[in-house]
């Protein structure tokens, strides 16, 4: 993979890490209103999983 490959990759993985983040953020509320209705939705499951993505991805760019 190039360096400009290896660069629009992790700045893409960055840029959804961090909307993801701002996600999860705005949608707290309605969260919070259908858990105490008993209904559990992944959000934190998500943000989890694509933190990871993006922890891998600096890693890897950073070797």
């Amino acid at each position: 993979m190039t360096h400009a490959a290896r660069a629009a990759r992790r700045a893409g993985i960055h840029a959804l890490h961090h909307l993801t983040l701002l996600t999860g953020i705005l949608a707290f509320p309605f969260v919070l209103l259908t858990r105490n209705a008993g209904v559990s939705l992944p959000v934190g499951a998500v943000v989890s999983r694509i933190h990871d993505t993006y922890d891998r991805v600096v890693d890897a760019t950073d070797k």
